[in-house]
């Protein structure tokens, strides 16, 4: 065959068509139509729908029916302390007799170790057999440090004072210990323990009921999950939760929302944790998405925390400058420290030098720092 120079142009330009063109299709392996040969992704990818929704509220069954979810205790602790807030409450001012209420330190003590002498009024308070103190932060120093607020606070009393219940420097301990609890206990347990990979994670059961014969239809990984809700709300419909704690603060209006973003995440995680066991196999079928969820919850937590003792600290400042009494001052920052307290308690220890500063800075002269739109400019911006 001859070949004139058009021909072996005609031919190379062929060549290098053929050889530019690459195969387009979808080159995302986790998707359903993944083709191996294709070079260039097209955008046609497309996605197997889970085998799971995300359901309205937070009830779950196991493949026989048998309700799965169980929180408890974490119900009972928050009735615990719903209980010792009234009590540290009665303080506040003289009652209808014009008399000041005496606390009784033991008795605070023992309400947050849920020992002998805690004298619960409540029906069921205390039942479970559960405690304040112990999920506290995991820390004895932390727990001592709220047992030492709970002695001041008695010793304080009766006081002559018509307001709220305050020491010499203004910090008032019903609200370093109730909000205070909130972070170290009950966020804490959230985020630094029942959402961890020890409690959720790979190598944690999610096939076998924990003790069927017992009615404990939940896995591990079910009930691990569910007590992590339990520190967040009381009831399986976040709608219906009793306006307390983090259930009544992430539903303020200037958090945007953020308590039903976090009830869906948990809503979402759990359905991904149930729909891996109901698939079989090694119970981890979902889990990827498991942990989506859990990454969702703990960043909002964090952000729930942290939004609040930054809401309190503005709220000092405007208060100062709109000349509230220092009654009403004094609740707000006692406020803000407690929220920054139990902070400092979180992200895996990550904050607690920063805001161990802080507060240090904050303690050596509590009054000056109310009064300084400055400090507390750089609290907040810190």
């Amino acid at each position: 065959m001859k070949f004139t120079k058009n021909t072996i142009l005609l031919a190379t330009a062929m060549l290098f068509v053929l050889t530019g063109c690459k195969k387009e299709g979808c080159t995302d392996s986790t998707a359903t139509n993944y083709d191996a040969d294709a070079k260039k992704d097209d955008g046609s990818c497309t996605y197997a729908s889970p085998a799971y929704t995300t359901p309205a509220t937070f009830d779950f069954t196991d493949a026989d029916g048998n309700n799965t979810v169980s929180y408890g205790g974490q119900t009972d602790r928050m009735n615990m302390l719903s209980e010792m807030v009234t009590y540290l409450k009665t303080a506040n001012g003289p009652d209808e007799n014009g008399t000041n209420a005496t606390l009784d330190s033991t008795r605070l003590h023992a309400m947050y170790s849920n020992d002998a002498g805690a004298n619960w009024t409540g029906e069921g308070v205390g039942d479970s057999g559960k405690d304040l103190e112990s999920k506290t932060a995991g820390s004895t120093t932390i727990q001592q440090q709220f047992k030492d607020w709970m002695s001041g606070a008695a010793a304080a009393t009766p006081g002559t004072q018509s307001g709220y219940l305050v020491d010499s420097s203004g910090f008032e301990w019903t609200q370093l210990i109730e909000k205070g609890l909130m972070g170290a206990c009950f966020a804490y347990q959230i985020t630094e323990n029942y959402l961890t990979d020890n409690k959720i994670g790979v190598t944690v059961n999610n096939l076998d009921a924990s003790d069927a014969a017992a009615g404990k239809y939940y896995t591990s990984m079910e009930h691990h999950w569910d007590e992590g809700y339990g520190y967040f709300s009381d009831n399986n419909d976040f709608a219906q939760s009793t306006n307390r704690f983090w259930t009544k603060y992430a539903n303020k209006s200037y958090m945007n929302g953020l308590g039903a973003e976090i009830a869906e995440a948990f809503r979402t995680g759990r359905a991904a944790i149930t729909a891996s066991r109901l698939a079989g196999g090694d119970g981890l079928a979902y889990h990827a998405d498991v942990i989506e969820q859990r990454d969702i919850i703990v960043s909002k937590v964090y952000r729930m925390a942290a939004g609040m003792a930054i809401h309190y600290l503005y709220d000092v400042k405007n208060s100062v400058a709109g000349g509230a009494s220092a009654n009403d001052v004094n609740h707000s920052f006692s406020e803000a420290y407690a929220f920054m307290y139990g902070l400092h308690t979180l992200n895996g220890g990550a904050w607690a030098a920063d805001i161990a500063g802080m507060l240090a800075m904050i303690d050596g002269n509590p009054q000056g720092f109310i009064a300084s739109s400055q400090s507390i400019d750089g609290t907040i911006a810190a």
